[in-house]
């Protein structure tokens, strides 16, 4: 999750006007982290710094409680100045800095470790350049050795089933930076092998991720069909079979204004598939997708030969 930018602002006050009377009359003492509780005396007077306390939803900075403990200290920090007319700021500023990044470093690896471990398929964002959407689109022979590196991981078998997924989710991603709807590394070979790992995959979890990202696939293939039929006519969960239909849709979708020859062939096979299967599973998820009667009548045209 991203980091509140109101929520870091508040933090870095309350760090900044605690340091600033921390390091005027103890500095030096070390201050850590892990502080739980720090008082510092002065003439009779108390600053309390406690530690900042975090709500439950998601370890969010409660934003109402950060407002009263800055205003606490600046009235506490004014109250010092007026007893000591020889107050003056000796906080160390790169002390207070590397105290901050140090914070929101931590921070960031908390989060990345925990997308980790909730979604490990995409956990190829961590490690990405900060530059790397510019670089796909401003240099296009590092764009296209990465379509490369990125294909021969998916049809690595030596590679774990996980990252080879995640290389064609970062391959998807890649084309929607470039605004590109298919590069010659991204073919039926690609899916295939996808398709492959969800079939012999133990794992639901992993299974239906495979077959989502497959779903979207921008290549034109009979053979893709194929898998869609098989997974729509034989896969005992339910939302994989409307996967497999919405995978059906998409390629007559696709072929309408990119091969009127498939489009002719795939408006026919769902026909098929709709009309004469005696599966009450099929008809269903179909029924769902293109049983409305404009819907019948485009495929019923297309699958004539019509455009």
């Amino acid at each position: 999750m991203p980091i509140n930018k109101g929520s870091v602002a508040i933090v870095i006050a309350t760090i900044a006007i605690a340091i600033s009377c921390y390091g005027t009359f103890f500095a030096e003492h070390v201050v850590t982290p892990h502080t739980k509780q720090n008082a510092i005396h002065q003439n009779g007077s108390e600053i309390v710094v406690t530690n900042i306390p975090l709500n439950s939803d998601y370890n969010e900075l409660s934003i109402d409680v950060l407002n009263k403990k800055i205003t606490a200290l600046e009235l506490q920090l004014a109250n010092l100045k007026m007893q000591n007319p020889a107050f003056q700021e000796t906080a160390n500023n790169d002390d207070f800095k590397e105290l901050v990044i140090a914070v929101l470093n931590e921070k960031e690896q908390q989060e990345a470790e925990k997308m980790r471990k909730s979604n490990p398929l995409y956990d190829f964002y961590a490690g990405l350049p900060e530059d790397y959407d510019l670089r796909l689109k401003s240099e296009p022979a590092y764009a296209e050795n990465m379509a490369v590196q990125l294909r021969q991981q998916i049809l690595d078998q030596n590679a774990s089933d996980i990252d080879r997924l995640a290389a064609l989710a970062q391959l998807q991603m890649n084309l929607y930076i470039l605004n590109q709807a298919n590069i010659p590394e991204y073919d039926y070979e690609v899916f295939k092998n996808v398709l492959d790992l969800a079939d012999n995959s133990r794992d639901d979890k992993f299974k239906i991720q495979a077959i989502e990202i497959t779903t979207q696939s921008p290549v034109l293939d009979y053979r893709l069909a194929e898998r869609f039929t098989a997974l729509l006519e034989q896969d005992s969960n339910d939302y994989i079979r409307r996967l497999a239909g919405q995978g059906l849709v998409t390629q007559f979708y696709q072929a309408q204004s990119e091969r009127s020859d498939y489009s002719q062939q795939i408006a026919q096979h769902i026909l098929s598939l709709y009309q004469d299967s005696a599966d009450d599973n099929v008809y269903s998820v179909l029924n769902e997708m293109i049983g409305n009667e404009n819907m019948l009548a485009e495929l019923q045209k297309y699958a004539e030969g019509g455009s």
